[in-house]
């Protein structure tokens, strides 16, 4: 049997929009697979895009994503999930049912399939306990929808839905932590923000701090947070390090809730 090369780590010590970043810098193929109590989830990636992602949750699945979305009528989810366990016996899946009973169409299915696995997917970047591990190797895939998320995007646009901003202020440091811009890197350049963000990363200039910049983001304090953290994961800001001798560290919580430390000179 072939060795392949893997990676392992810890979604304690590395939030998953982390470890997705430093997998698409090497832009190497392969399948992340992600276990947090009785969950599993595994993400398959392939030149730069993220081209499947499945989840042992049955709430993830196809036909409950349809029913939370409203996308079909219950009759119809009814009459596919009827004809389901005779199809996956034949190796079929519930999406390739669905259209071959014209429920779907082939271009209404791969949006639907898309938005399921961006869901299932975000549903992970809040994990704060768990496993990870990531085997590089082109995987089978033919029986799967092949599609095309750009990996930089979905980071973005993952941790916007974190539904806690404390996790990204805890990984951006101390709120007298100070930024500065960095060269964007290759894997980051084609990540679409709005006007309003892109004015926020040009506010990062070496002397605001983590506590300034939060204040003056777009959003509330805590979507300001998730953005911060967004730059930083893609490497647009970098952490300056600062003397902390003198330093006194407290504990501050902003109007919007979101705690975070802050510090005032001794002297």
């Amino acid at each position: 049997m072939e060795d392949r090369f893997q990676y392992t780590g810890d979604l304690a010590q590395e939030p998953l929009p982390e470890v997705l970043r430093t997998i698409h810098f090497y832009r190497v193929p392969g399948v992340l697979t992600v276990e947090s109590g009785n969950v599993t989830k595994q993400v398959y990636l392939l030149g730069g895009n993220i081209i499947f992602a499945t989840s042992t949750d049955r709430s993830e699945s196809l036909g409950e994503y349809l029913r939370r979305s409203a996308l079909i009528t219950s009759g119809e989810l009814k009459a596919s999930v009827g004809k389901l366990d005779l199809a996956e016996g034949q190796g079929r899946r519930h999406g390739e049912l669905l259209v071959e009973m014209g429920i779907l169409s082939d271009a209404q299915l791969r949006q639907i399939v898309t938005e399921q696995v961006k869901a299932l997917l975000y549903a992970a970047f809040s994990w704060e306990q768990g496993s990870v591990t990531f085997e590089v190797g082109r995987y089978k895939t033919d029986e799967l929808i092949r599609l095309e998320v750009p990996t930089s995007q979905a980071i973005v646009d993952g941790i916007r839905r974190m539904p806690d901003p404390r996790r990204c202020v805890s990984r951006l440091g101390p709120s007298w932590t100070i930024f500065e811009r960095a060269e964007a890197p290759p894997e980051a350049r084609d990540v679409s923000f709005t006007g309003a963000e892109v004015t926020l990363l040009s506010q990062v200039d070496g002397r605001r701090t983590l506590r300034d910049l939060i204040t003056m983001g777009p959003g509330d304090l805590g979507a300001n947070a998730k953005l911060l953290y967004a730059f930083w994961v893609l490497r647009l800001i970098t952490r300056r390090d600062i003397p902390t001798s003198g330093i006194r560290r407290i504990q501050w919580k902003t109007p919007g809730g979101v705690p975070t430390a802050g510090g005032d000179g001794d002297g």
